[in-house]
């Protein structure tokens, strides 16, 4: 059993942080939640930086180093990938075939995988369909 419950996604974030995206509301009840319940999150380093440009692009630097400040603050724990969990999330992404398929998604994939993590935070359904992963919700 993996000492994480949770896999925080990028939209995850991204919904949670910037108040004009669809899943704003909705990603702050589920974080909330997540906190109330004391389920043990944890995130990737490519998440981080996903995030981070997202935000930048959408709404400025500001709130990008806001949220950098956040995950540093919170102390939310990062996976960062090593060179063996890269080779394995870019093997899972040449095995896609759709388009717009996300690196960052095939790494969170292999990240659940080798760390036992049983649920994935995210709004893409693509974590279910593709991966036959729990999406918390």
């Amino acid at each position: 059993m993996s000492k994480f419950q949770v896999l925080i996604d990028s939209d995850a974030f991204v919904g949670n942080s910037y108040p004009d995206d669809p899943h704003h509301l909705r990603a702050m009840d589920i974080f909330a939640r997540l906190e109330k319940e004391r389920r043990s999150i944890v995130t990737t380093n490519l998440v981080v930086l996903e995030v981070a440009t997202v935000l930048s692009h959408r709404s400025g630097q500001s709130l990008a180093v806001k949220f950098l400040d956040m995950i540093e603050n919170r102390k939310v724990p990062v996976i960062h990938l090593d060179e063996k969990l890269q080779k394995s999330a870019l093997n899972t992404f040449r095995d896609q075939t759709a388009r717009g398929t996300s690196v960052t998604d095939c790494s969170n994939v292999v990240v659940m995988d080798y760390f036992n993590i049983p649920e994935i935070f995210s709004f893409d359904r693509v974590y279910a369909k593709a991966f036959g992963l729990k999406l918390a919700t």
